[in-house]
C-alpha cells in the first residue's frame, strides 16, 4: 500500500510540486486570488461534478465529483479516463484552501485496485466563477491549475 504522504519518501517529487505551488501563487495578482467569490467553500456544494482534462504524460479525461466542501476542508472523487486505452480508475482526494480561492487536492485511497503504472496524482487549482462579466458570482464554474506530480502539466475542469 502506498504511503498518502510521499514528500518524507521523495524529496524531488516534494521540490517539484513545492515549485509548482509557488509559481501559481506568485503569477496570480492578489485580487484574482481573493476577490469575487466570498469565503471557502466559494459555492463549491456535496455533488457538484466539474468535468475536464489534465496531462500526465498524455492528455486524459477528468470528472471530479465534490464530496463536501467546507471553510475547512473539500473532501472529492478524482475519475479519470485515459482516450483510447481501457485504463480508467477513481480515488479520493482530500483538499484545504490554502491562499485565496486556491484549493490544493491531495490523493487519497483508491476506489478499485488501480491500472497498472498508474499513480494517484494531487492538484492545486483556483476556483472561478463563469467569467469575468459576472461581477460577485458565488457559482464556481472552473477549476484550473496545475497537476502535483513530476513530468505532469496542467489541469482544467469546468461544470
Amino acid at each position: 500500500r502506498r504511503s498518502r504522504n510521499t514528500c518524507r519518501r521523495r524529496s524531488t517529487t516534494c521540490m517539484h510540486a513545492a515549485a509548482i505551488w509557488a509559481t501559481i501563487v506568485a503569477l496570480l495578482p492578489a485580487s484574482t486570488v481573493s476577490a469575487g467569490l466570498g469565503s471557502p467553500p466559494f459555492g463549491l456544494a456535496a455533488g457538484q461534478t466539474f468535468v475536464g482534462h489534465y496531462t500526465c504524460a498524455s492528455k486524459a479525461w477528468l470528472f471530479l465529483t465534490v464530496e463536501t466542501a467546507t471553510a475547512e476542508a473539500v473532501e472529492a472523487v478524482f475519475h479519470f479516463v485515459y482516450p483510447g486505452s481501457t485504463q480508467h480508475g477513481a480515488f479520493t482526494m482530500h483538499g484545504t484552501w490554502v491562499s485565496g480561492r486556491i484549493l490544493k487536492l491531495v490523493p487519497g485511497d483508491w476506489l478499485r485496485p488501480p491500472p497498472e503504472k498508474v499513480v494517484p496524482i494531487g492538484l492545486a487549482g483556483l476556483v472561478m466563477p463563469a467569467a469575468d462579466d459576472v461581477p460577485g458570482s458565488a457559482d464556481p464554474q472552473r477549476i484550473k491549475g496545475e497537476v502535483l506530480h513530476m513530468g505532469c502539466g496542467e489541469f482544467e475542469v469546468n461544470r
